[in-house]
């Protein structure tokens, strides 16, 4: 069944006025349950704008989202309910990150769900267990955290909601490698342990390679592609044009076919480079 679902979703910042610009123009798409769908663009192509629409924090100018066969603008109380349900961590997670502790920040979502001092405690440790918050930083104020420990909190943030769907914008953007991994070893496990639907937004080839199931690219406003990875990625020239690239292992692969080696181009994670070395090597007895 068809979980979150645009129809010819259109938005346009300042309609009518002479700085009216189209971000989103007549946009389809459809995400299944359990899906991990990276959305992948150049700067300034609709994604963020196409994310804060599927928890109603914008309203289209034109269509509509459907969340399991509903309207979410079907009324205000829809809106609100499907905030909770659909939840969207910001590029930036000192935009979420507000209050005087790590505590009160995880706890905000619930305590906004109306839910007893005792869920929300429940909610807010495992949330933090979870992305490895531990007790003693949870009484620390979030301004003293590092760059990817402020990022887990806002994670830990939404998480604790217990969404249906939960949206990351751009996850690993300005960590260092170590802070990176454990961002992206966090998004697969959750994806994987609680059978959740999760979204990113990433201008990271290399990234959305590990990770997606689908990938959705915007180009200009509209959907340029959709597909799986190797559905997208094979199309590489096409990517460089809107201004995306495969990652640096594929093209690796690619000089090396070109050099006369029988190579599949198509690799575009490092596992999945090493497997193809060996078979290479195997195949002219080095190994």
């Amino acid at each position: 069944m068809s979980h979150l679902v645009t129809e010819h979703l259109s938005y346009v910042y300042g309609e009518g006025t002479p700085f009216k610009v189209t971000a989103l123009d007549n946009v389809n798409i459809n995400i299944e349950k359990s899906e991990l769908v990276a959305i992948i663009g150049h700067t300034g192509s609709g994604k963020s704008t196409l994310v804060q629409h599927m928890n109603g924090l914008l309203k289209p100018t034109g269509g509509k989202i459907f969340l399991d066969g509903e309207d979410i603008h079907l009324s205000k109380a829809k809106t609100y309910e499907t905030r909770f349900k659909v939840g969207l961590c910001f590029q930036y997670p000192e935009y979420q990150l507000f209050e005087s502790t790590v505590y009160k920040d995880i706890a905000f979502g619930p305590t906004n769900m109306g839910l007893s001092k005792g869920e929300i405690d429940e909610r807010v440790r495992n949330a933090a267990k979870y992305v490895g918050i531990s007790d003693e930083m949870l009484q620390k104020s979030p301004f003293d955290l590092s760059g990817g420990e402020k990022r887990r909190v806002a994670i830990a943030g939404v998480i604790s909601m217990g969404p249906e769907i939960l949206i990351l914008d751009e996850p690993t953007s300005g960590l260092d490698p170590r802070g990176r991994e454990q961002i992206l070893s966090l998004i697969k496990n959750y994806r994987d342990e609680t059978g959740k639907t999760v979204i990113i937004v990433s201008h990271s080839m290399d990234d959305v390679a590990r990770l997606a199931d689908k990938v959705i690219v915007m180009n200009d406003a509209k959907v340029e592609s959709c597909g799986t990875v190797d559905e997208v990625y094979e199309n590489s020239s096409r990517l460089t044009e809107i201004g995306l690239s495969v990652p640096q292992v594929t093209e690796i692969f690619v000089r090396l076919k070109k050099l006369g080696y029988p190579v599949n181009e198509n690799v575009y994670t490092a596992q999945q480079g090493y497997s193809e070395l060996m078979r290479l090597f195997k195949g002219r007895g080095i190994l």
